[in-house]
């Protein structure tokens, strides 16, 4: 195995096991609260989804990722961050408690007033970590940023399941986030040792702005639009309706992004050396493009065949009017790590001024998605985000493909073998589920026996590739894995 390969894979497994066993707790508590909890419940904390989420891109500034990377970054500069930080969390904390009136108003929902102010607490808290934060991730401290979160999302998740289970409704939710929010400040402070200092400095803060104000921007955009569906459904329809979307969401997310973002840590590092090796390059990100792939479209394919017995044994029939939801959002995720591969590709080459107007027009494309669909119902906005989905990927992949030579017919072409057989297995599921097996357990399990069973056959007789690739990568990790057990 090449040097190259073995980081690859050595980072992808290490990436890959933080990132699914965070998100597979995160996921099991998200589960047993669902299960306790009332759509609508889950609906009134994601219509403050925005809300909470632009203040905290708006607590850090940009100044966290600037102290990461200012080469030679002093404690004034980090002391001065910190104190900038705790100013904006308290300022922020007073205006979502001042707006809390109004954005009950907006979604018509008194019940909005208190648990915003109750939130808005979280803005404060996480003031305190995240300059511990920075520093950890400045110093490479990936392990002890793992501790953190896992601690942080397990405790978080007990208090509010406790919460649930006495009777406490949607504060359940809000002490989840809270406590989550002052466990993670408390272990940051544990497990980093620095300390602010009383030598607070404006120019050094300075210094950092114009590094740190184009991130904040880049970040208050994006998060916007990635809560803007949920902003919408929740001030067109119901907290229920919204609490039906978030779930559906939720679970997708879990299956599409941990993976996808994984992926493309590891890459972004692994073949930045080879930036200006047009031909080298080309052949590694076809490589990872056609293998994520190979993995990840019968994975979307499989949770849109076998979603009924999953929500239905997973979250109680409670949370059957999620099911449709959620199998259109899938297919708004097949197309996720390509994103994200394109996106390596244009950090790689140096090209962040095309990555940000293709955003731009992404961000347009989804705007005049919404206002053709929001009134026309949750499965139009749905429509609507797989009609963005597909163009913006589609323009992404043809500039990429502009600047290493790989045309997007190329692409489609490498591609189109993995989803035919991805197609057929997911078809061969959902007949498998009108079988009308009454145990959601029992079928469930059939199902996915049978989508792993037929894919792989089908792949072994038409010889793919991928599948080679990946039984070889599979093979040299446990071979490796079985050395460093005999030598322990």
């Amino acid at each position: 195995m090449s040097n190259m390969k073995r980081k690859t894979i050595n980072g992808m497994v290490w990436t890959v096991t933080e990132r699914l066993s965070l998100q597979a707790v995160h996921m099991l508590i998200s589960i047993v609260l669902a299960r306790l909890l009332e759509p609508s419940e889950f609906g009134l904390v994601g219509m403050l989804a925005i809300f909470t989420s632009v203040a905290q891109s708006l607590l850090d500034s940009g100044f966290g990722s600037a102290l990461i990377q200012k080469k030679n970054a002093t404690q004034t500069d980090a002391t001065s961050i910190f104190y900038f930080n705790l100013f904006v969390g308290i300022l922020l904390a007073g205006i979502l408690s001042l707006a809390a009136p109004l954005i009950a108003d907006f979604y018509q929902q008194p019940t909005l007033i208190p648990l915003t102010r109750a939130l808005s607490l979280s803005m404060v808290i996480n003031a305190f970590g995240l300059v511990q934060l920075s520093l950890m991730n400045k110093n490479l401290e990936f392990k002890r940023h793992f501790s953190v979160s896992i601690s942080a999302v397990i405790l978080s998740g007990v208090a509010g399941i406790v919460a649930a289970l006495s009777g406490l409704g949607v504060w359940s939710l809000v002490i989840q986030t809270l406590s989550h929010s002052l466990v993670r400040s408390i272990l940051l402070w544990i497990f980093n040792k620095w300390r602010p200092t009383q030598h607070f400095s404006f120019s050094a803060l300075k210094s950092m702005y114009s590094f740190g104000s184009k991130l904040l921007v880049a970040g208050l955009i994006e998060t916007t639009f990635k809560n803007i569906y949920q902003t919408f459904i929740g001030k067109e329809y119901s907290a229920t309706d919204l609490g039906y979307y978030s779930r559906a969401s939720t679970i997708e997310q879990a299956a599409t992004v941990a993976t996808s973002m994984s992926l493309g840590r590891v890459i972004f590092p692994a073949f930045s050396p080879y930036q200006d090796d047009h031909k080298v390059l080309k052949q590694v990100f076809r490589k990872t493009i056609r293998l994520s792939m190979f993995l990840h479209i019968p994975l979307m394919m499989g949770l849109i065949a076998v979603a009924d017995p999953l929500f239905r044994f997973l979250l109680t029939d409670k949370w059957g009017d999620s099911i449709p939801y959620f199998q259109l959002l899938c297919v708004v995720g097949l197309l996720y790590p390509i994103q994200v591969q394109n996106y390596n590709l244009f950090r790689i080459k140096g090209r962040s001024d095309l990555h940000l107007k293709l955003e731009i027009v992404k961000y347009m494309i989804t705007a005049i998605a919404i206002a053709l669909t929001y009134k026309s119902g949750i499965t139009a906005l749905l429509l609507g985000q797989i009609a963005t989905a597909v163009i913006s990927n589609s323009l992404n992949s043809f500039f990429v493909g502009k600047l290493i030579d790989y045309r997007l017919f190329e692409q489609l072409r490498d591609l189109i073998p993995s989803f035919l057989v991805a197609l057929f297995m997911g078809f061969c599921v959902y007949l498998f589920g009108l079988l009308g097996i009454d145990s959601h357990l029992i079928m469930l399990i059939l199902q996915i026996t049978a989508a792993v069973v037929i894919y792989y056959l089908i792949n072994k007789i038409i010889k793919s590739n991928e599948l080679r690739e990946l039984m070889a990568i599979i093979t040299d990790l446990w071979n490796e894995f079985s050395v460093k057990l005999k030598g322990v």
